[in-house]
C-alpha cells in the first residue's frame, strides 16, 4: 500500500528512509544535505563506496543501505551520475534498478530487512535533479505496490 502524508520524512517512523544520491560522492544540497547532517555515518559510508566502486564498476542503478540505528536504515539509491542543475540528473532506469532492489530486499525471506517499511521523499529525483514526478511516481506505484510505503510530501 502507498500513501502520501505531509511531514518531514526524517521524522517518520518508517524503517527505510529512501533518498535519490548521485555517484560521485557529494551530499551538498536537498535531503542529501540534512541526512549527512543527521546521520554522518550514512555519508562516511557512501563516500567511501563512491571512492571504492564507482571508479571500478560504476554505482549507477545500486542500492546502499546504511543502519542508523537498530529500526532505521538509510537506502541511498544511486539514480544519478552527476549532480548539477542545468539538465535533468535522474536516469530513470537506474530509478527502475533501484526501486526493484529495494523491492527484492523488504520481501526476500533471509533479508533482515524482510517486512521493513519504507519512506520516500515526495518528488524524489524531480527537484534539483530534475527528473517527472509523473514518470518516477509511477515506477513507485508498479514497483512497489505490494509494499508499506509512505511518500512524505514536506510543506
Amino acid at each position: 500500500m502507498i500513501r502520501i502524508v505531509e511531514r518531514n520524512i526524517l521524522d517518520t517512523t518508517k524503517n527505510i528512509i529512501c533518498h535519490q544520491v548521485n555517484c560521485k560522492g557529494v551530499m551538498g544540497a536537498g535531503l542529501a544535505k540534512q541526512i549527512k547532517s543527521k546521520y554522518p555515518n550514512v555519508y562516511k559510508e557512501y563516500r567511501q563506496l563512491c571512492k571504492d566502486q564507482n571508479i571500478k564498476r560504476g554505482l549507477l542503478g545500486a542500492t546502499q543501505f546504511v543502519d542508523v540505528n537498530e529500526n532505521k536504515t538509510i537506502a541511498n539509491l544511486f539514480a544519478q551520475d552527476n549532480y548539477g542543475v542545468k539538465t535533468r540528473q535522474t536516469d530513470y532506469e537506474a530509478m527502475e534498478l533501484c526501486l526493484k532492489s529495494l523491492y527484492s530486499v523488504v520481501n526476500t525471506d533471509y533479508s533482515k530487512y524482510k517486512g521493513c517499511s519504507i519512506a520516500i521523499p515526495y518528488g524524489i529525483g524531480c527537484g534539483l535533479a530534475g527528473g517527472d514526478w509523473r514518470i518516477v511516481k509511477q515506477m513507485i506505484d508498479d514497483i512497489l505496490a505490494d509494499c508499506d510505503v509512505t511518500i512524505y510530501k514536506f510543506k
